[in-house]
């Protein structure tokens, strides 16, 4: 605020600024040197401002000084994101299954093994009325009466193993009347859930799906096959005329009746045998075993083909224990030694597990087949393109035990683990291809950001 005051000479009112209080000046109508006084504290101006306690005290109206121009703003520098350092980022990796995993499956070949012992080492000989023989010589004399006596009646084999000491012949293992074979279906469940929880323990199947498929095929899908064969069965002899629907339905199951009684009639040979087991046994057994498979492709088409293989494993290998189970307790029980059951349920698992893989994988890489179907009889050429190959190769190893060519059997179950790895090796490719790439995407991502 200045500072009013008069000149002591001629009177004359001036005005100074603040800062000169307390010095002479002159006065601009005369001259004369003056003395500024200190600028006087205002209570107005205190309450009110300097604008309005100067108004006050000096009676005039002062213009407001000019706006000043707006203060030029300076742009505010962009600091630069520092480049990361090059020994901070993690090294670069392809999301790659580690090697055990990729190549685990390969166990399989070691569940051959007792096949492979029992085809070309062990005796292939048919020794059982030799051990029938023996085991009636040993057994007491009433025994022996009793079994003569049985015989002769039309008895049935599970009778007359019956009246044997201890229930079975000389060099069985298990009697005839024994739930052993239930603990050895409970050992080769759990050795083979064990493999493949291994297998999906990338997250690409999940234990309790696996643990049900295998159930579902063991149960509910022995128990259809098992109904199917008992209908085909009836229809031997008979022929209907009628509606069209019944009547191909009729034949259908007519055909499966044919098919059976080729495979398993000895008088067969090898070509109407092999036949038979295809179109029969093959062509059955596997579509029971493929239609969890066809389920879990349908409903989790985002899934990867790991998932969809181990399903078909468990599949498998739910049916040949179910399987193993029915010919222990029909077959080998008091009759056996301790190596068929090894082979039944180990190799036979197995294999029954590698026909099934081989199914999942084909099927994951012709899903696009089945997309296209409008109708039920659309779906009939692909399902049958899709099993077809173990289906054959099925057929061929039954036929092969059948006629007694054990080296063409052995050739046929080493063949159906190529298959497999054929498959299972296509489709590691393509996964080996996606990790590169993304690899690579990842490369040229960290140089942009180091440049």
């Amino acid at each position: 605020m200045p500072i009013s005051f008069k000149c002591s000479a001629c009177g004359r009112a001036l005005k100074a600024p603040d800062a000169a209080a307390g010095r002479t000046v002159k006065c601009l109508a005369c001259g004369e040197p003056i003395a500024v006084p200190a600028a006087e504290i205002d209570p107005l101006a205190i309450l009110l401002g300097s604008d309005a306690a100067s108004n006050h005290n000096s009676g005039e109206e002062h213009e407001e000084p000019p706006e000043s121009p707006p203060p030029v703003r300076r742009p505010v520098p962009v600091r630069e994101k520092p480049k990361p350092a090059l020994a901070s980022l993690p090294p670069l990796t392809s999301n790659e299954p580690p090697f055990w995993r990729r190549h685990l499956h390969w166990l399989l070949v070691l569940a051959m093994l007792p096949l492979a012992y029992s085809l070309l080492v062990a005796k292939s000989g048919d020794d059982l009325e030799s051990r029938l023989n023996e085991t009636l010589s040993e057994a007491p004399l009433e025994v022996q009466i009793r079994f003569l006596q049985a015989a002769e009646s039309g008895a049935s084999p599970d009778e007359l193993i019956e009246l044997l000491p201890e229930k079975r012949l000389k060099g069985a293992w298990l009697s005839r009347s024994t739930w052993a074979h239930w603990g050895l279906a409970a050992v080769a469940t759990a050795l083979f859930l064990v493999f493949f929880m291994f297998l999906a323990s990338d997250g690409s199947a999940q234990p309790s799906h696996v643990a049900f498929v295998g159930l579902f095929t063991a149960t509910i899908g022995v128990g259809t096959l098992l109904l199917v064969q008992g209908i085909a069965s009836l229809t031997e002899g008979r022929l209907v005329v009628g509606n069209i629907v019944f009547m191909v339905i009729f034949s259908i199951f007519k055909f499966i009746s044919f098919s059976y009684n080729a495979a398993l009639d000895p008088e067969n040979g090898f070509l109407l045998s092999f036949v038979g087991f295809t179109l029969g046994v093959g062509l059955c057994e596997e579509l029971v075993k493929s239609v969890p498979l066809f389920r879990h492709s349908r409903k989790n088409r985002a899934g990867t083909w790991r998932g969809l293989f181990i399903w078909g494993l468990a599949s498998g290998a739910g049916f040949g224990i179910a399987e193993s189970l029915m010919y222990s307790n029909r077959h080998y029980n008091g009759i056996m030694g301790p190596g068929i059951y090894l082979v039944r349920f180990v190799s036979c698992v197995a294999l029954h597990a590698i026909w099934s893989g081989s199914v999942a994988i084909t099927l994951y890489l012709r899903r696009e087949w089945f997309d296209k179907a409008e109708r039920w009889r659309d779906l009939l050429a692909p399902t049958l393109l899709v099993i077809g190959v173990p289906m054959i190769l099925h057929g061929l190893y039954d036929t092969s035990l059948k006629r007694n060519m054990n080296w063409l059997a052995l050739v046929v179950a080493v063949a159906s683990f190529g298959w497999l790895a054929f498959l299972s090796s296509r489709l590691y490719g393509r996964d080996d291809v996606s990790a590169n790439e993304e690899m690579l995407r990842e490369y040229r991502r960290r140089k942009k950001a180091m440049s």
